[in-house]
């Protein structure tokens, strides 16, 4: 574990370095403005997107603009946009976590290898989603998430899923903010950050592509994109994919854990004189079967199927990647949603301009669970889990642009509804029960949401290549809850009452906040900038599950609030010797969380009380780019953290000074790819390493962090594309390239995820040991696509 007293030295070290990089011809004397880019980036082309935009203002060009070198060296905040690049390290079937993961800071665990399956996303240690089992998921739901500008994140739960986003080549590229951002930029739960996915756009001109893969483990994937080209002011794109595949866990009835998943997207704009409108839809889901982790070592008693007459189930015993038999215990966890927004940029003179963002999203999930360990037939043999969310909203802002200020203000509002069903039954004898009056515990318990924010930011320009922006929000957030089960389970309430989990009467909460921030950037010399952020950010807790705030335990709270700041450099060339878009970024952060609900739940879903905490996480990100020559491509990221408990609190015990769980000491990964012509196509050799470090875990026995830790792990990837050029031949395609994608070559034996057990899934003897989701071996896709 990095503590802080080699964070700060370890910081000035990589500025220094950083500036040791650069020619000193680079800062020549009296530079006052940045030259433009004269070579776009290769996988985003700037030039064709925002050619069809009819203002300044666009929608299109402000979604490409966002992810580019330019935008990140002018903002004071600390981001990091992983292009094309980066996203295809992740792999030709994986998902939207699993690319996140080459991000500085950005650790993923889960239980697969393709976007079909869940995963815990940490950022500088604040969760988002989940992909572990039962505790530790400290801050989870803290991390807004945005596609094409739109939230995406249940505001009752706080959490979005990494399978609504499970085709990576729908995206264009993905924009990290680390810390709560800008009042223009923030939503309601950007406690730790903003994830935003940038998907394809419509183009100026006609075009599409077709992308076969198949791989390890029965792997297939296919992509379609197409673009009209613009028609009379109108351009549109239709995407999307659909993947399948099984898990590289093996069942020893022959039970494969299968997955699939599917992402569909259109959009159309219609570009005038003054501005343009668009409008948008996606639709996505996926779904695959959650094996149970597994003991590192044999444990008494716990065996392939609970009884003491079958095999032990551990990594030793029952081999590394073993799982369940699926007659015995098998979960399938599916999660979809589908979004409907449109847009609108309209500049109103020379000056000044407004937008509208207008959105409605439905998102739901479905846990469908057999879990018969023991071969006991117990009353809640099956979980039908089928909670749902519906929200709908309008974000409206003005931007008045001045000489040496930039003015924006604004503000949103959102309405939504959770329902947080769920049914435990057994349709069998004595019990009889079934997913509409099941005999065991059931819930289903409505909250309506009025989230309202009204904000005003001013960049301004004091003096010469200095930037400040001071912003300030206002929040006023109502909360309304009502039981329901008498109502949605009728009979089941007549017969058990007591199984009820909404145990407490209606009632409603309102919050109101002032949010204040401010930014600088100091564009020291031509290619130089140093910049820093203040930021005060609040959320709902999270409400939801088998009990906690609203269903058992009274609506006395406060939001919790995250205190963030970041100080750092960026360096960025857009052309100098070996240096083509260049980018540095390296940064401090200190980031304080307060007034933490942790609620805490078993392996059924059952609600065991919770814990009240404060932690604080601070560290170093350093991400580099760069294209040294002609056809070459590099990255680097690397994070360094120590992240702590200032206070832990659950059951009257303390366990103040303990490490956040689940949260690296330092991750790490560098790559790169080299284009050369060979045999009249293009050849294009790729090889990349990631590392995750040691972190520590939850201990579900005590309900609180331990010291105790998962070790750190890495991978070597290669992969190699040849592109074959074809438009030539005259019937409108471009090329055709083939692609072979080796993921951890060495086939290394590492896991993901470690927690330790209170013994409430594989038996009370299982209670106090550790158990683990171990993460892929060896896997090879190979691939095919065609551009048109």
């Amino acid at each position: 574990m990095c503590g802080l007293f080699t964070v700060r030295p370890i910081m000035f070290a990589l500025v220094a370095f950083a500036a040791s990089v650069i020619s000193p011809m680079v800062f020549a004397a009296g530079e006052t403005t940045m030259p433009k880019t004269t070579k776009p980036q290769a996988d985003i082309n700037v030039g064709e997107v925002s050619a069809t935009v009819g203002s300044k203002s666009g929608e299109l060009g402000n979604a490409v603009k966002s992810l580019t070198p330019e935008a990140n060296f002018k903002s004071g905040q600390s981001v990091k946009v992983l292009g094309r690049h980066e996203v295809t390290a992740a792999g030709p079937v994986g998902g939207s976590a699993q690319a996140l993961s080459y991000a500085p800071g950005i650790s993923v665990s889960g239980y697969g290898g393709t976007g079909a399956t869940k995963n815990s996303i940490s950022v500088n240690g604040i969760k988002q989603g989940w992909g572990g089992f039962a505790g530790g998921q400290i801050d989870d739901g803290s991390l807004s998430v945005t596609f094409d500008g739109v939230p995406m994140v249940d505001p009752s739960t706080g959490l979005w899923e990494s399978p609504e986003v499970p085709q990576l080549d729908l995206l264009q590229g993905i924009g990290i903010t680390y810390g709560p951002g800008n009042p223009l930029d923030r939503w309601y739960n950007n406690i730790g950050g903003q994830i935003a996915f940038v998907p394809l756009q419509p183009t100026r001109k006609v075009g599409g592509s077709v992308k076969l893969t198949y791989g390890s483990y029965g792997s297939r994937k296919l992509f379609v994109e197409g673009r009209t080209g613009s028609v009379g002011g109108w351009s549109t794109i239709v995407a999307g994919g659909m993947g399948s595949s099984n898990s590289y866990r093996t069942s020893s009835d022959g039970f494969l854990n299968p997955s699939y998943n599917y992402a569909w997207f259109a959009k159309t704009i219609k570009t005038f004189s003054n501005g343009d409108f668009s409008a948008g839809a996606y639709l996505a889901k996926g779904s695959g079967y959650r094996p149970v982790p597994i003991p590192i070592n044999p444990i008494v008693g716990v065996t392939m199927n609970g009884t003491a007459n079958s095999p032990l189930y551990s990594q030793q015993t029952s081999g590394y990647y073993a799982a369940l038999p699926g007659s015995v215990w098998h979960k399938q966890d599916t999660n979809g949603t589908w979004l409907l927004y449109s847009k609108l940029n309209v500049e109103m003179d020379q000056i000044s301009s407004v937008h509208n963002i207008a959105w409605y999203r439905h998102g739901y999930r479905v846990h469908f669970h057999y879990n018969n360990y023991g071969l006991s037939n117990p009353s809640n043999l099956y979980e039908y889990n089928n909670p749902h969310d519906d929200v709908y909203g309008d974000k409206l802002w003005f931007s008045v642009d001045l000489p040496y200020d930039e003015l924006d203000f604004g503000g949103f509002f959102l309405n939504s509804q959770y329902n947080s069903r769920n049914a435990f039954y057994n349709s069998n004898s004595p019990y009889y029960g079934s997913a509409e009056i099941p005999n065991a515990s059931y819930r289903s318990d409505y909250w309506d949401q009025t989230d309202i924010a009204a904000f005003i930011q001013d960049r301004i320009s004091p003096v010469a290549n200095v930037h400040v922006t001071p912003g300030v929000r206002v929040i006023k957030y109502f909360t309304r809850y009502y039981p329901a089960a008498l109502q949605d389970f009728a009979q089941a309430y007549a017969l058990y009452p007591s199984n009820n989990q909404g145990q407490l009467p209606p009632s409603k909460n309102n919050f109101s906040k002032i949010e204040p921030s401010l930014d600088f950037n100091w564009k020291v010399q031509k290619n130089m900038a140093i910049f820093a952020n203040y930021s005060i950010a609040h959320k709902e807790p999270q409400v939801g599950g088998g009990g906690g705030l609203y269903q058992s335990t009274p609506a006395v709270y406060s939001l919790e609030r995250s205190t963030d700041f970041n100080v750092g450099v960026k360096i960025h060339v857009p052309d100098e010797r070996h240096l083509h878009d260049f980018l540095l970024s390296a940064s401090y952060y200190h980031l304080h969380y307060a007034n933490q609900y942790i609620p805490l739940y078993d392996t059924s879903g059952n609600y065991l009380g919770d814990a009240n905490g404060d932690s604080t996480y601070q560290g170093i990100n350093l991400a580099v780019t760069d294209k040294p020559y002609a056809g070459a491509d590099v990255f680097a990221n690397l994070n360094v953290e120590k992240a702590i408990f200032t206070r832990y609190v659950t059951g009257g015990v303390s366990y103040d000074g303990l490490p956040v769980s689940n949260v690296p000491d330092s991750t790490f990964n560098i790559g790169g790819d080299y284009n050369t012509y060979v045999a009249g196509g293009v050849l294009t050799p790729r090889t990349w390493y990631q590392y995750c470090g040691a972190q520590a875990i939850f201990n579900d026995n005590t309900g609180a962090p331990s010291r105790q830790k998962l070790a750190g792990y890495g991978t070597l990837n290669l992969g190699v594309d040849y592109t074959i050029p074809t438009a030539s031949s005259g019937m409108g395609l471009k090329d055709i390239k083939l692609s072979l994608d080796v993921l951890n070559v060495t086939d290394s034996h590492y896991n993901v995820f470690e927690y330790i057990t209170g013994g409430g899934l594989l038996g009370g003897n299982s209670a106090g040991q550790a158990l683990v989701l171990p993460g892929a071996p060896l896997t090879i896709y190979s691939s095919l696509s065609a551009n048109f």
